[in-house]
């Protein structure tokens, strides 16, 4: 069975998050739950958890970038006369 570490549950927050407009949080609150878990000393296998866990929270936020500059080019390119929320 798999250690469980108290960063976790902000990790599988942001991880597991469907909400885009949550998203950007949950991340930033993975993050910082894991800058402060390194202020301590930390074995190996918690050490390689938490290597893993920041890679795939850098993933998550490119595919997030990705997804919004997706969104913006086509919304330009395809919808120019349409407001949005922001752009009445």
């Amino acid at each position: 069975m798999d250690a469980f570490y108290p960063w976790q549950v902000a990790y599988l927050a942001a991880v597991c998050e469907t909400d885009d407009s949550l998203m950007d949080g949950r991340i930033l609150e993975a993050r910082a739950a894991l800058e402060q878990r390194l202020l301590s000393p930390i074995e190996g296998e918690e050490y390689r958890a938490i290597e893993n866990a920041e890679r795939a929270l850098e993933v998550l936020r490119a595919e997030r970038i990705d997804k919004f500059v997706g969104l913006e080019s086509s919304r330009q390119t395809s919808e120019p006369s349409q407001s949005t929320p922001c752009n009445p």
